[in-house]
């Protein structure tokens, strides 16, 4: 199950992110992330409920336990070699949309990236 190693990498990196800012911002420490937001490759092998899952699990006693992971998934830059008509993939139909052809080329599509955290502040719990 690749999920709780890619889960481990993204924890990994928001953990850090909220200690080097904590690190750099004693005024303003961030008490807790409420929210991950990440883009998945259209092709990334992943299982969305697993991979919440092993966040769940991993998260437990950080600064992200309890927060949402909020999943998207990026469109896929594509070119018939037939036709040569230049599109996205929203799903996963590799089919041309002017030709019907399958002679499809692409690179990339199977990566996780973490785009933006939300978080919660300490002096916000001060107010």
């Amino acid at each position: 199950m690749h999920e709780a190693s890619l889960v481990q990498g993204l924890l990994g990196l928001a953990l850090k992110s909220v200690a080097e800012h904590n690190a750099a911002h004693p005024e303003r420490r961030i008490a807790r992330i409420e929210e991950l937001v990440c883009e998945m490759g259209l092709i990334a092998c992943v299982e969305p409920r697993t991979l919440e899952a092993c966040f769940e699990l991993f998260a437990e006693g950080t600064e992200a336990e309890g927060a949402k992971l909020t999943l998207t998934t990026a469109p896929l830059a594509c070119r018939c070699e037939d036709c040569g008509h230049a599109f996205e993939l929203r799903q996963r139909h590799f089919v041309c949309p002017e030709c019907g052809g399958e002679n499809i080329h692409f690179s990339g599509g199977h990566g996780l990236t973490l785009q933006s955290l939300r978080v919660d502040t300490e002096e916000a719990h001060h107010d």
